[in-house]
């Protein structure tokens, strides 16, 4: 009798768990689509009109991946945990198991180890696979802006090649095109800089690391924190190089290291919200993946409830429950930046309510 219940037992897991794999595998797909689908028109769009090769293309796109599905992992969890349980309970398959003797507490194991490993999995793309990954998307596209140049200066758009260059080509390539250039330079700090010509031509320098234009009849606006030292320089000939190392270095939007954003905090007296803002995203690290188990186990009674809705309601039904999950979150960061909340209490509220939410749904249907 042992042997036979523990048969069925492992039965009933496995098929809990297949139940959860088809949709969990349709909603990663589709929602990884729908994000990446702006960067993969982008890479298309080089492709074609660029000429980059396909390799350099698909290495670049195997960076985004992981930040991506740190995304789309929590949320293709959610989807497959009410579709699965809502087709479960449309065929009366539950009343079935729940007839011989297995309750819905007892179905939440398989549920809980299929949502704990799309968390660990998730939480190792967030702490590891993520910002390896960034550094090497940053390498990589430094390598397709020494070997197509043209990535770096589009025409008829505002180009930031640099964290503190941006800079506007005329479209010379129309019949009858302007062929101007505005470069707005901010790179030495106090003397911000306005460069504008007539024309230009690329400069490339593997060697040093560094691309750039050669500029033709202009002007350079110097425009010092003392206005009247304001200068104004006309050239016929003047190289503006770009030193393609410093996109590896950190920039101002990227995140500090935890011990110096608490370096930082203690620096004023925890009166700067930036720096608050910064260590609520440290705690999110930890707090956005754990929500993965939340959202799987949410689905089970919200599949119930909406037993007739198929995969397309339980994919609508998901899509609801992550704006909520999102809107707390906002308000979480509005706490932040009000000093409202602490940084911890707001990285985990969203969770703590979801959590809530859970043991509520559950009490309600075990007893129904």
């Amino acid at each position: 009798m042992t042997g036979g219940h523990g048969c069925r037992v492992r039965t009933i897991d496995r098929y809990i768990l297949q139940e959860l794999g088809a949709p969990f595998a349709q909603s990663l797909g589709a929602l990884t689509f729908i994000l990446l689908t702006r960067e993969i028109l982008r890479l298309v769009e080089l492709l074609i009109n660029k000429g980059v090769g396909l390799v350099p293309l698909l290495k670049t796109f195997a960076w985004l991946m992981p930040s991506f599905f740190v995304l789309t992992l929590p949320m293709a969890c959610l989807i497959a945990s009410i579709s699965a349980f809502s087709r479960l309970s449309s065929d009366r398959e539950l009343t079935a198991l729940q007839a011989t003797g297995v309750s819905l507490g007892r179905l939440l194991r398989p549920l809980l180890l299929f949502s704990t490993v799309v968390f660990l999995i998730t939480l190792a793309l967030a702490q590891f696979a993520q910002p390896w990954a960034g550094q090497s998307f940053k390498k990589s596209a430094l390598v397709l802006l020494r070997e197509h140049m043209s990535l770096a200066f589009d025409e008829g758009v505002f180009n930031r090649p640099t964290d503190k260059v941006v800079m506007y080509l005329g479209e010379r390539s129309l019949p009858g095109g302007p062929r101007g250039v505005f470069i707005s330079d901010a790179r030495i700090t106090g003397e911000p800089r306005i460069i504008v010509a007539q024309d230009w031509s690329a400069i490339n320098d593997p060697l040093h690391n560094r691309v750039g234009m050669t500029l033709r009849d202009g002007t350079i606006h110097i425009h010092p924190t003392d206005p009247r030292e304001y200068r104004m320089i006309t050239f016929a000939h003047y190289d503006f190089t770009l030193n393609l190392s410093e996109s590896l270095s950190p920039t101002p939007d990227e995140r500090l290291s935890l011990h110096d954003v608490r370096a930082k905090i203690a620096s004023t007296n925890g009166a700067d919200p930036r720096y608050l803002r910064m260590l609520q995203d440290h705690y999110k690290d930890l707090a956005v993946p754990a929500s993965t188990v939340l959202f799987g186990i949410i689905g089970m009674p919200l599949g119930i409830v909406l037993k007739r809705s198929g995969r397309a309601g339980g994919f609508a039904t998901g899509i609801l429950v992550i704006l909520l999950f999102y809107v707390l979150n906002v308000a979480a960061d509005y706490g932040v930046s009000s000093l409202v909340l602490n940084p911890f209490a707001a990285a985990w509220l969203p969770n703590v309510i979801f959590g809530a939410a859970c043991l509520w749904l559950l009490h309600r249907r075990t007893r129904a």
